[in-house]
């Protein structure tokens, strides 16, 4: 493989909340590229109404995040490490291992109905800038948009064709999506990740199985497009989605509507 290759791990868990009129979330993230390694823990909230006969959130997310240094696997252009010893040359960079704690956000708003479904999410869009040791480390600004439109064949065939991208404001990437759903416990279509001869990276095979209405599993398989084919062609994504009751308010008593004629 490739040395240094991106390596991240997400678990999560979300749950409504309706003495709230929404939901609380956390999860634990942590992402490895090269000698940095990101490790995050984070909480959110999402406020719920309905609207348009459909239903409007908005949230927010707020996390703590450690920055990782290896500096000792850092090679400067006028560094010397002659006999194992190094010497970056560098007023900024140590040669040991580096943390750093700071913090890290997000703001996202979503509409669904039985149609589509519209997101957008932004996060560190005014990055919470942290020290490592000598150095400063801010995070990738990043704006996340998400549509999916649902088509009715008929009862036992609903068509999901959907469209993402996301941007740091220098790069671009956009993933196209069909998935077809059959009698609401299977799915089966395809992904393709670029919108042009550049920036076309993978195709990706997915499907997904519905056990029961609590448990479901997602798998894809990635088909390599661009020239770092050869070490990712063949990955495998395996996802299971746990369906928990609601604790929180389940069993809270209907709001009371109060009618001039009989109060």
């Amino acid at each position: 493989g490739l040395e240094g290759r991106p390596s991240t791990q997400y678990i999560g868990g979300h749950m409504p909340v309706y003495l709230w009129k929404g939901s609380i979330g956390g999860d634990i993230f942590t992402h490895g590229e090269g000698n940095l390694r990101i490790n995050q823990i984070r909480g959110s909230y999402n406020y719920v109404t309905p609207y348009f006969s459909g239903l409007v959130s908005v949230g927010g997310r707020l996390g703590i995040s450690q920055v990782r240094l290896d500096g000792s696997k850092v090679r400067t252009p006028q560094g010397s490490y002659i006999d194992g010893i190094i010497n970056h040359r560098d007023l900024v960079l140590s040669n040991t291992l580096q943390n750093g704690f700071g913090g890290t956000w997000e703001l996202s708003a979503l509409f669904t109905n039985a149609d589509i479904q519209v997101m957008a999410s932004m996060t560190n869009l005014v990055s919470l800038g942290q020290s490592v040791g000598n150095a400063k480390y801010a995070h990738n600004k990043t704006l996340h948009f998400f549509g999916q439109y649902f088509y009715t064949l008929n009862p036992n065939l609903i068509l999901q064709p959907s469209i993402s991208f996301q941007t740091n404001f220098n790069v671009l990437q956009a993933e196209l999506r069909a998935v077809a759903n059959f009698n609401i416990k299977n799915y089966a279509g395809l992904s393709l990740r670029g919108y042009s001869g550049r920036t076309f990276d993978a195709l990706a095979i997915v499907a997904g199985h519905r056990v029961s209405p609590k448990f479901s599993l997602f798998y894809a398989y990635d088909i390599g497009l661009s020239g770092l084919r050869s070490v990712h062609d063949g990955t495998h994504d395996l996802i299971v989605r746990i369906n928990l009751d609601p604790i929180f308010g389940k069993n809270l008593p209907p709001r009371i509507i109060y009618n001039p004629r009989f109060l």
